[in-house]
């Protein structure tokens, strides 16, 4: 027999429209059944009723059941079949039979409508949760620069951008996405290469760097050689990997598929055994008298209950995580995060926040800190840029006064020159006052972080040191995952330095540096194709690909997200213990939907055995939807406690 685990239902090829129509159609039927069976109307006419129900609308569990049992699968599709035909056959023997059929209702009529709509409904839930894993995202075709100023025979044309060639020498404005990848020809700027390296901190650019097609050109006029044309960059890559591609993961098995394995022999077994015990017992054996006992009891096999077991635990499963800021879009992605072996983070706005900040301010000997914070103050207060904004919300935040400026300029890559009245502040790069003459003192320590050195009249008047502050519960976060043998590794576009500090600090040993988009997808498929599982953690643009291929996708929520309706799990908090909290739901919903299945299927058992052994009286019509709705309450007070994840 095929592995259950292995291969998804024969109902989800069918498309959700069918199943959608189909319930449409029951809802109305079972109204009408069940008004017909309150009101005692002609036997007759709710058996037209409900054959049109069983034909019309349960028909695509009997033809999924058919198609899974030639393969050699059980299915949920198979036990709602059983079940519905188990129903339908004892209403059908005790309506049109002379010979009285064991059993005291009259017709299970509306058990099986009943049953029929809410497994149609529970169907089409799952198959569109299927269906929604196409990727769809809304117009990414913004990060791609539309038109090139190209310069030939000393003139300047504009062209779309998938009209460039190779060696074509193009000019990008300040504020413009570079239409292309290539060489820098001629001119000094820096580029916003977010998108491509994860990297939040703009690159200096100039003759002979390289540059990359959809980066942001910040600064000044760049003249480029294009070497890479638009459709086969970096970005486009990425692009067509998320608008032409479906996620690659393994279909999840239903829990209730995984139910069903086991529901299905046993609910068979059962009827059985209390059919032969119905026979040894009778004074006068009659099997086709008797066979209303088989019957009921795999009418009963797939109550109410048992559809909503996993629902129920969905639901409140969802809330619960709400409630610790974690949207969870795909529950099935809590089983796929438990069984990985290997979590991928992306380092910049995952492991960190993604902003820099003021580590250490360090004056110079002899120079008062009130006197390097003024000065930084003046020279950065109308800079834009994550150096400038970091400054700035440090003076503000220590009510730094600010001297007003005569003039300033910025020097793309090295730092800004401004004019305070007769003094000369320069606040840049350590290189950069280096050239220019100024001796700097900087203690070796430091150099593994950014850092804003700041003179005054060519005077080293001391440094700013700038991080990228690491995420609360880092440490513990990753101690937690190495006691469930779990391999961490951080996989991201930064430099050497700046990850192995990152990683450092978390404890994590494994890292992949200077990583683009298209290698860290093959750093994931690498590890699928030996057989892992693999989680994907970020929170970027370039993440995309890596998530895409991932068995389970996590994404830290930021407002440039532009993926954030398909991914499996959102965090919408700042620190990393929801890791942790998204194993303790997984624990605790495993062990809800667990019971809720048990409870469910006892419930159906007792309420078969209460019909067949228990009353003595004809049943009024409202019992058996009784003790249904009863099973159901059950599963809804044991599923509430997922509220709390803790």
């Amino acid at each position: 027999m095929t592995s259950p685990s292995s291969v998804r239902s024969a109902a989800f090829a069918i498309p959700s429209s069918s199943f959608t129509t189909r319930l449409a159609i029951a809802v109305v039927l079972c109204g009408l059944i069940l008004f017909a069976v309150a009101g005692d109307y002609a036997g007759t006419g709710i058996f037209i009723l409900s054959l049109c129900m069983y034909l019309f609308c349960a028909d695509v569990f009997h033809r999924a059941a058919l198609q899974d049992a030639a393969s050699g699968r059980i299915s949920f599709a198979c036990l709602v079949s059983l079940s519905v035909s188990a129903a339908f056959a004892y209403s059908l023997l005790k309506t049109f039979t002379a010979r009285p059929i064991a059993g005291l209702p009259e017709n299970l009529y509306g058990e099986c409508a009943l049953l029929t709509v809410l497994a149609l409904w529970v169907m089409r839930r799952e198959v569109l949760k299927k269906e929604r894993t196409h990727v769809f995202i809304k117009k990414l075709d913004d990060f791609l620069p539309k038109s090139a100023r190209v310069l030939r025979e000393r003139k300047q044309y504009k062209v779309f951008a998938r009209e460039l060639r190779p060696d074509d020498l193009i000019l990008v404005r300040p504020g413009e996405r570079i239409p292309c990848d290539g060489l820098v020809a001629k001119g000094t700027s820096a580029v916003n290469e977010g998108i491509i390296t994860g990297n939040m901190l703009p690159a200096s650019k100039r003759k002979g760097s390289r540059v990359f097609a959809g980066t942001l050109n910040k600064t000044d006029d760049l003249y480029i050689t294009v070497t890479g044309l638009l459709n086969r960059s970096a970005v486009m890559g990425i692009v067509d990997a998320v608008k032409n591609s479906e996620i690659i993961r393994s279909p999840g098995v239903s829990p209730l598929d995984k139910a069903s394995v086991w529901l299905v022999p046993s609910a068979v077994v059962l009827a059985g055994a209390a059919y032969a015990w119905a026979l040894y017992t009778a004074a006068q054996p009659d099997w086709a008298h008797y066979s209303g006992v088989f019957l009921i009891v795999l009418a009963f096999a797939c109550s109410p209950a048992l559809v909503f077991s996993v629902w129920l635990a969905e639901l409140f499963a969802r809330g619960g995580a709400r409630s610790r800021q974690i949207i969870l879009q795909n529950p099935e992605a809590l089983h796929r995060l438990a069984e990985a072996k290997t979590l991928f983070f992306d380092k910049t706005g995952t492991l960190t926040y993604g902003e820099l900040r003021v580590s250490g301010v360090f004056a110079a000997q002899g120079v008062a800190l009130k006197q390097l914070l003024e000065a930084a103050a003046a020279a950065e207060q109308q800079v834009d840029g994550p150096f400038a904004k970091a400054v700035n919300l440090y003076v503000a935040q220590h009510k730094v006064r600010t001297r007003k400026l005569t003039c300033f300029d910025v020097l793309p890559g090295m730092g800004v020159l401004a004019v305070c009245g007769r003094d000369k502040i320069m606040c840049g790069r350590e290189s950069w006052l280096l050239e220019r003459g100024i001796q700097t003192r900087v203690e070796e320590t430091s150099r593994q972080n950014p850092l804003i050195c700041v003179a005054k009249n060519d005077r080293f008047l001391g440094y700013f040191v700038l991080s990228d502050t690491l995420r609360p519960g880092a440490a513990e976060m990753v101690s937690f995952l190495h006691e469930r043998k779990k391999e961490v590794i951080v996989v991201s576009g930064d430099n050497e330095d700046s990850v192995g500090a990152v990683a450092r600090q978390a404890g994590i040993e494994k890292m992949n540096f200077n990583v683009l988009p298209q290698t860290k997808a093959e750093i994931v498929n690498n590890l699928r194709a030996l057989g892992q599982k693999v989680a994907m953690v970020g929170d970027g643009f370039n993440d995309i690909i890596a998530l895409l291929r991932s068995d389970v996708s996590l994404v830290f929520f930021s407002g440039r997200n532009v993926y954030n309706n398909w991914v499996d799990i959102i965090i919408k908090r700042g620190d990393l213990s929801a890791i942790t909290d998204l194993f303790a739901l997984h624990k605790k919903m495993r062990r809800a939907v667990t019971a809720n299945l048990v409870l469910s299927f006892l419930a159906g058992g007792a309420l078969a055995a209460y019909v067949l052994f228990v009353a003595r009286e004809p049943l009024a019509w409202y019992v058996i939807p009784g003790g249904l709705t009863g099973g159901a309450a059950l599963i809804f007070f044991n599923s509430v406690r997922l509220l709390n994840i803790k």
